[in-house]
């Protein structure tokens, strides 16, 4: 799981399942490369998303803040994805037939 539009959803994952492990069946990774790169990215912000004890995951105030702001960067991300993708199943452009 590479990239920043990966751990983005990666963030919103865990904060809609309230789970690692849920959200890393969820995005067909092992709950061991979540966490990795979770922590990577706490890292790079430098600022904790989520609170974590053996029990329990809970999104911090930061971590809120954060998911709130990219929810809905990440959905028109993939709308636009999408919308792209769409335009390679649909024939399109000029089709000249000589008789």
């Amino acid at each position: 799981m590479d990239g920043g539009l990966k751990a983005l959803e990666a963030v919103l994952a865990i904060a809609r399942r309230g789970s690692f492990r849920a959200a890393a069946l969820d995005l067909g990774i092992s709950t061991t490369a979540l966490s990795h790169n979770i922590a990577r990215l706490e890292a790079t912000l430098g600022v904790r998303l989520f609170n974590r004890t053996t029990r329990s995951v809970s999104l911090s105030d930061a971590g809120r803040a954060f998911v709130e702001r990219i929810g809905p960067a990440v959905a028109e991300i993939r709308i636009a994805m999408d919308t792209a993708q769409s335009q390679r199943l649909t024939p399109s452009g000029l089709l000249r037939i000589n008789a």
